[in-house]
């Protein structure tokens, strides 16, 4: 009985982390470039039960009963980087990525990031920054270093081969990297990742004019979270009735009347 009680309460446990990734996935259905995350489990270890209940010649002979397993555990968080749709916002500083690949932006303290969300806009100083005010890393075309790319007050057009035109003269393109193992990005807020030996992106197209959405399937979704509440509500009614039960067995069973 104590063995379902800490099956139910290890699923419990589970699926409150569950419901916590399904709900932040909900909240960021809007935010663009967000990728959508998903809880993966695992059973624990199974154990081997047995018994020395079969007898032999007057012999207690061990007699295995079968396996067991006492529950679920948190895996990991899986973040699924599969393209969303493509939003036209009109809006000459907004791009989005067709294809693998992130943008680089930069901090104040050089601190390098990579992020799918391509809502830029152009600073009291004339760089390209993101939202975080980061700003974002392009390929000088006359240097050819790595730097932070500069508008000034200059009209901005992204040509099919990623050059980015400034008043009619072809200054950047942005620098775009990929990775061979998403599985070591890592998520630190404000919609950018972390990563190690980026390498150059390759087989993507830069679309001006147009944000990437959020990859959150909103009804799939839903219906998760739905689907997660009746399953806590499920081992929460399981526990109620061996914890009934386990009451009675301690203040009824035996009593003198």
């Amino acid at each position: 009985m104590l063995r379902g009680m800490y099956s139910s309460v290890s699923s419990m446990l589970n699926l409150q982390a569950r419901q916590s990734v399904i709900t932040n996935n909900l909240a960021n259905i809007n935010t663009h470039g967000y990728k959508e995350e998903t809880l993966v489990s695992k059973s624990f270890d199974e154990v081997v039960l047995s018994n020395k209940d079969d007898y032999s010649n007057g012999i207690a002979r061990n007699h295995t009963l079968g396996s067991l397993s006492f529950g679920v555990s948190i895996d990991d968080t899986v973040t699924s980087y599969n393209q969303a749709t493509h939003i036209s916002t009109g809006n000459n500083s907004d791009f989005a990525l067709d294809g693998k690949g992130f943008f680089q932006v930069q901090d104040a303290s050089g601190n390098n990031f990579f992020t799918r969300d391509g809502s830029f806009k152009v600073n009291s100083q004339g760089y390209l920054v993101n939202n975080a005010g980061h700003k974002v890393i392009g390929i000088n075309k006359a240097t050819g270093a790595n730097e932070p790319i500069n508008i000034g007050n200059d009209k901005i057009s992204v040509t099919a081969n990623n050059n980015i035109v400034v008043n009619g003269v072809s200054k950047y393109s942005f620098n775009i990297v990929d990775f061979n193992d998403y599985n070591s990005l890592t998520k630190v807020g404000d919609n950018l990742y972390s990563g190690q030996n980026p390498i150059k992106a390759n087989n993507f197209y830069v679309k001006q004019g147009y944000v990437e959405g959020s990859n959150v399937d909103y009804i799939n979704t839903t219906a998760l979270l739905m689907e997660t509440v009746k399953e806590f509500e499920a081992n929460q009614k399981v526990i109620q009735t061996i914890d009934s039960t386990l009451s009675k067995i301690a203040n009824e069973i035996g009593t003198v009347r």
